[in-house]
This record gives structure tokens, sequence and C-alpha cells, in this order.
């Protein structure tokens, strides 16, 4: 190569690299929750079972919708406390082709079998511990979701802190533990506790697609997928329902960078759970939207 053309060729690599776009910065999206804020959320969950794979006549379909209010309060050592609270629980199922109503507030109208499942939730609390760099510590306050009144049943305190941490771990999906840059990828793995099916492990693949803008503000967009299935303990070897090997999850997450919390989720679940050895197929997507943020008077 002549000496002109080597020089030719280290100008233009030189001019390729000023030119070029410098790295974006790895940013973190950790949920957080800022005292003195108040959070309102709506999450539409759509489920259908089919129940024709056990011979019955009719699939199972159920619709709701739940609007939940989160206040967020200074704690312990520049933490933060955030009280959950289900103001709202409303929608239908179509079960054995009727279609039955139902509002958690007059649950009483309900049909009996909508009275077990569903149950009173509105007005049900609990409350999110986390430190000062937003690392989860517990769940306090859950006299509201405990039976048993002046001697709460030891069950039932077990379920209601099983609730609070499938709501925490519900927004957390797919969210990275460090900081990140578009294009990462990164693996998401976790041992989550049902009371009918014990321990699930989930595992999900999940990358940081873009920065792109939604409702005016700068957002991150995650998608992820993944599976998930029982684990083979003694616990799950007596659970009454486990979730097959076979079972996915995909979604996608818009986490508000200036809010520092999610804005927007999608979640797709086909799960095939095993009821006393025969497959049950049930098929649920989960849209969780944040509508209105503020400062608490």
């Amino acid at each position: 190569m002549r000496p002109s053309s080597a020089f030719s060729l280290l100008f233009s690599i030189c001019l390729a690299w000023q030119t070029c776009p410098a790295q974006e910065p790895a940013v973190e999206l950790r949920l957080h929750w800022e005292p003195g804020q108040f959070y309102l959320q709506e999450t539409d969950t759509d489920t259908t079972t089919f129940l024709t794979a056990l011979g019955q006549k009719h699939d199972q379909k159920l619709r709701m919708r739940q609007t939940t209010s989160i206040k967020v309060k200074p704690g312990p050592a520049g933490g933060s406390e955030a009280r959950v609270t289900i103001d709202s629980l409303k929608g239908e199922m179509v079960h054995d082709g009727l279609l039955l109503p139902f509002d958690a507030d007059k649950m009483e109208d309900a049909h009996p079998m909508l009275q077990k499942a569903v149950g009173r939730a509105s007005g049900k609390s609990f409350t999110l511990v986390y430190d000062a760099a937003d690392q989860f510590q517990d769940v306090q306050d859950i006299g509201s979701m405990v039976r048993g009144g002046t001697t709460p049943d030891l069950g039932s305190i077990a379920d209601a802190k099983q609730v609070a941490l499938l709501f925490r771990r519900s927004l957390e999906m797919g969210l990275p533990r460090i900081p990140v840059r578009p294009g990462d990828k990164w693996l998401s793995e976790e041992n989550i506790s049902f009371a009918e099916a014990g321990q699930v492990k989930v595992r999900l693949n999940a990358k940081f697609e873009e920065f792109t803008t939604r409702e005016n503000r700068r957002h991150a967009k995650i998608s992820f997928a993944g599976g998930m299935e029982s684990q083979t303990d003694e616990k799950t070897r007596k659970a009454l329902v486990t979730v097959g090997k076979d079972s996915q999850i995909t979604g996608h997450v818009f986490f508000d960078l200036e809010r520092r919390t999610v804005s927007l989720s999608v979640l797709l679940a086909v799960v095939n759970l095993e009821v006393e050895g025969k497959k049950l197929p049930v098929r649920q997507q989960v849209t969780t939207r944040l509508v209105a943020m503020k400062s608490i008077k």
C-alpha cells in the first residue's frame, strides 16, 4: 500500500470515529418509590382456563380490572414505605356458558363460586418497606388481609405475605439488577411461592430494547421471554396443582426514567398446569398501567 493510501485509510477511520455518536451511559432501571408521592395503577387481567381439556363442555373465562393506590412515606434510614391498597376489583366470569359479573365491594351479590375465589378484596392493604438503595426489606401492616380477628390465623398470615410479595415481583418483572445500556441482555431467575402450586421457578431472558418517548417522557423499553415450572421438592409433590416445564412467559415493560417507575407492563403467560395427573392449559394476559402520580397533600 502506498503511503498516501495508508494515510487516507487512517484519516477515514479517525473521521468515522469522531462522527460516530458517543455510547449511551448505563442507566439504573430499579423500581423507586418516592416519599410524599401517590401512585394510582390499573391492572386488567384476562384469563382463559381450558376446562375442555379435562372433558368439560365449556372453557372458563375471567376478566377483571383492579385499581390500586400506593401512598409512599419516608422510612427508616432514608428508605421508603409504600402503602398498597386495593381500591376496587370488578369483572366478570363466563362459567359453564353463563356470564357471572362481580364487584368486590358487593360480593354478597356474586355467585358463590366467585365469593370463594375472589372474596372481598376492596380495602385490603399492606406496606412494602425499602431501604435507601431501593432494596426490598420487608412486608408490614397486613392486618386487613388476615383472618381470625384477635387470634390471627397463621395460614392466612402466610397467604397475606405471599400476596404482597407476588404484587412486588409482578411490578419488578424483567427489570435488571445492575445499570444497563440499549442492547444489553440479562437473565432473571427466582423462585416464587404459590399457595396451590408450591415453589415455582421463573426464568426470564430480558433485553433493553431501546430508549423511547411515551407520554412526553423518556422511557426505557425492556422485553423478556422465558418459562416457569414447579420445583420437585417435597412440598411441591404434595401440592394439588403443579406448573409444567413447558409453560411460557413473554412480555414488555416501559420504565419511566424521570419518575423511576414502570408506566406500562404487559405480560402474556401460557401455563400448562397438571391437576391430578391431567394437563390443564391456562392462558393469561396482565396489563398494568400507571394512570396517575401526584404529591400527597
